[in-house]
């Protein structure tokens, strides 16, 4: 049996073993501690001059979706990583110091190995850590935080984020070795607020983190609340806007199953953007002089009612085109508005589907009017881009950091490609700011619970995509 195989207790109980024969002890300068602290690891026993590896034990981790569509949960693996190498004295000691990395929380096993046998090991316990950019920011700007040594146990996995004891949404690292990063926005009335994070696997804050459970305080003996001041901005905020856009790539296994196995090709550029994107789709090898039918598809359906979601042609999106005689053609058009993730596009001859491509649908803003009004004011909404799969399709709405609701990302019929709702404008004269973050709509593990729920780690942890938030900014006048 190759010892890959046996428990985590079993490969321990031979690590102690092995570690007994070798006669050698491993102590460390301290048993817990945090990301970016030093460690110094002692070496006693060992027979002198000799060489060792010092290997940290910890986890690889990602999120479980089928389909690039149902998000499973956060899954974990073992990862280990030569940290250094030393050697002994002529007394059979060591002494190496060590910079704790960016990783997971939880206890992590240290071994001193030599020809692929462990000699001796210790546990060092990474505490979960945060840190603000900073305390003051005009108002519109976003404090950024950043939580280290996050998960991937149960109780350790999901923080919370409120502002002045309002619970804005969470944050994990689940894809970034324990590191996540929040923005913040900076929202009036001018002067001093409050930023604290709390924990609790349920989603939501538990607010006797730091009085009585039995995890100890959030962040240990680091700070994990903070007074912040709001100033008033020298310039008027923008009034809407969506986080960068990066490079992305289609899912063939959303695209409907072609009718006929031919050598036609199909290709689009650009293979992503927002509504209003100028692309060209180009065909190679189609019959020549054959006339060619392009389709757009839109998935419709209604998971929640129990209605499949299934891709169907979007009719009068993409014209009817004309092969040359070398069986070529290329046609330019403008990305609609529609629903977000894979766009399939598909090439029919004589009514047979023969070749696909697709076209990454990202976010954008479509409407957001009227921008400044009296309290009570209608605030149309409409996005274009929010996606149909779980981990998209329940853009989360905030409004001056308090989280009001989430919508949908599919539609019921064709005439329903957007996200469309209207707010009510509250709050004293002034500028109001609404984020619209990712969100989980549906996860199959039941703990820890992220479902429909804020994601503010979204940039560098959501699963399968990085998917911008979009902001906007509504002025409450005094008429």
């Amino acid at each position: 049996m190759d010892e890959s195989d046996l428990s985590s207790d079993l490969r321990d109980r031979l690590d102690d073993r092995r570690a007994e024969r070798s006669k050698g002890t491993l102590a460390l300068s301290e048993q817990e501690g945090y990301v970016g602290d030093e460690l110094t690891l002692l070496g006693r026993n060992f027979p002198e001059n000799e060489q060792y590896d010092i290997v940290w034990h910890t986890s690889d981790g990602k999120w479980g979706v089928i389909e690039a569509n149902r998000v499973v949960g956060p899954q974990y693996s073992p990862r280990t990583e030569a940290v250094a190498t030393v050697r002994t004295d002529g007394s059979g000691c060591f002494e190496e110091t060590w910079t704790v990395p960016e990783d997971y929380g939880g206890s992590h096993k240290i071994t001193v190995e030599n020809d692929g046998g462990v000699a001796a090991r210790a546990e060092y316990e990474v505490r979960p850590w945060f840190e603000l950019d900073r305390t003051a920011a005009p108002m519109g700007e976003s404090f950024v935080l950043r939580g280290y040594g996050i998960g991937p146990s149960l109780d350790s996995n999901n923080f919370q984020v409120a502002w002045d004891n309002q619970f804005v949404g969470f944050i994990t690292g689940v894809i970034n070795r324990g590191t996540a990063t929040a923005r913040i926005r900076a929202v009036g009335p001018p002067g001093e607020h409050v930023v604290q994070v709390w924990r609790n696997y349920r989603g939501v804050p538990f607010v006797a983190n730091n009085t009585q459970s039995p995890l100890g305080p959030v962040g240990g003996d680091r700070p994990n609340a903070w007074t912040v001041e709001v100033t008033e901005p020298d310039d008027p905020p923008p009034t809407m806007w969506v986080d960068e856009l990066l490079e992305e790539q289609p899912f063939e296994v959303h695209y409907p199953d072609l009718d006929a196995d031919t050598e036609a090709e199909l290709d689009v550029t650009p293979q992503c953007g927002p509504a209003g994107t100028q692309a060209v789709i180009t065909g190679r090898n189609f019959p020549p002089n054959a006339s060619v039918d392009l389709q757009w598809y839109q998935h419709v359906g209604d998971g929640i009612r129990g209605l499949e979601v299934t891709p169907t042609v979007r009719p009068g999106v993409l014209p009817t085109v004309a092969a040359d005689a070398d069986g070529r053609f290329q046609v330019e058009f403008e990305v609609p508005p529609a629903e977000g993730s894979t766009r399939p596009i598909l090439a029919e001859v004589d009514g047979q589907s023969v070749a696909a491509t697709g076209f990454m649908m990202q976010p954008s803003i479509e409407t957001f009017e009227p921008t400044s009004g009296p309290v009570g004011t209608e605030i149309e909404i409409e996005l274009s881009g929010i996606g149909w799969t779980a981990y998209e399709s329940a853009p989360f709405f905030v409004y001056d950091n308090a989280p009001l609701g989430y919508a949908c990302g599919t539609s019921e019929d064709l005439r329903s490609p957007t996200v469309r709702t209207v707010l009510q404008a509250t709050g004293e004269p002034g500028y109001h700011f609404i984020e619209v973050y990712p969100s989980i709509f549906e996860m199959e593990d039941d703990e820890p619970e992220f479902e429909i729920r804020p994601h503010l780690s979204y940039l560098d942890n959501h699963p399968v995509r990085p998917l911008p938030a979009c902001h906007m900014v509504f002025e409450v006048t005094g008429e």
